[in-house]
């Protein structure tokens, strides 16, 4: 039975991870069954590649040099490597914003020339390379590092099927709150003014009669979101949910809000796929590159913006107000892009 490792950051309780390796083994199981496929999980030395007979870099911000080396090594035997819906990330802040702009900053303090090499001819390569979102491209296109054969396929949680459309309850309304931690490596570089920002914010939406569901998506993220309660300090209107569900359970959980703030990338996912507008905070690169894959770039809001809590007002008011619009344009992104994730699949490169 052939043998294909799939590269992830996989078994450590991250739920959006999970999802993207949960996905793809059951397109895998469906599409080749008689395929073994091992994921990465810690117990697995990934960095070998000698056992498989080829080597899949999955979804999530997997396009770093080290990555690329153990693809490279993988090519260089023989075997088949293929890039599925994985994206770039930690590009600074001043860099992020002229990528938006559509301009070319310099990339120097991030890529080496050495790396730059590195990325061409591992993407030039790949018998499959779709990346995730426009601003990769935009990034690889900058360094020279974009071969004709790399494409713009989407983020692989895409494929996660969503419910039927329903609107937000008429009675009482609920604005989910997503918070934890990034270890402070975020733009702004300033965790603990985003968390109390959040909580003024959270006291606002309280005071105009909105209740406020706090969430987590990782397990590290608890006892930041635990302070985030304490400092909101409103029991009678604040529910923390301090477990971690499968995205169905989550799907269930977010449906009957009016509306999401995020902080991790996936929690933004999940909410979408529930038919819940997202105000996504812009804590690093990649969550820029997911909202323009999609379309919603007004809905970031920067965790370095100089009037963070008035953009968090006015954003999620306005995902409130255009609600169907923007469920309508994430699944027009659905619609793009899902045939371009199951391309791979399809063509039975790994068979």
């Amino acid at each position: 039975m052939k043998k294909v490792l799939y590269i992830g950051w996989i078994g450590f309780q991250n739920v959006g991870d999970e999802l993207l390796w949960n996905l793809f083994a059951s397109y895998a199981r469906q599409y080749a069954p008689d395929v073994q496929i091992i994921p990465s999980t810690p117990k697995v030395n990934w960095k070998d590649t000698s056992p498989y007979d080829a080597v899949v870099l999955g979804g999530g911000s997997l396009l770093l040099p080290g990555y690329m080396a153990v693809l490279q090594e993988a090519h260089e035997a023989g075997k088949p490597i293929w890039i599925w819906g994985s994206g770039i990330d930690w590009i600074g802040e001043a860099e992020t914003d002229a990528l938006c702009a559509g301009a070319k900053p310099a990339l120097h303090r991030h890529f080496s020339a050495n790396d730059v090499e590195l990325f061409r001819t591992v993407l030039a390569s790949a018998a499959f390379a779709g990346i995730r979102g426009p601003l990769s491209e935009a990034v690889l296109k900058t360094l020279g590092a974009y071969p004709a054969n790399v494409r713009v396929i989407g983020d692989p949680r895409l494929l996660l099927q969503t419910p039927a459309s329903a609107e937000p309850p008429n009675k009482e309304k609920t604005i989910g709150i997503n918070w934890g931690t990034t270890y402070n490596r975020l733009f702004g570089q300033h965790e603990t003014l985003v968390e109390d920002t959040l909580a003024r914010a959270a006291k606002m939406w309280i005071a105009s009669g909105y209740r406020i569901h706090l969430y987590i998506v990782w397990p590290n993220d608890r006892s930041a979101c635990e302070r985030l309660y304490k400092k909101i300090n409103c029991p009678e209107r604040v529910t923390f949910d301090r477990a971690l569900y499968d995205e169905r359970q989550f799907i269930e959980r977010l449906q009957p809000l009016a509306a999401t703030v995020n902080f991790k990338l996936h929690a933004n996912l999940l909410s979408l796929a529930a038919g819940v507008p997202a105000v996504m905070l812009g804590y690093r690169f990649k969550v820029f590159d997911f909202a323009a894959l999609l379309g919603l770039d007004r809905y970031v809001v920067s965790t370095a913006s100089p009037q963070l809590e008035t953009d968090l007002i006015d954003t999620v008011a306005l995902a409130e107000q255009h609600r169907r619009r923007i469920m309508e344009q994430y699944e027009t992104a659905r619609r793009q892009y899902i045939p371009l994730l199951l391309e791979p699949f399809e063509r039975g490169l790994f068979r």
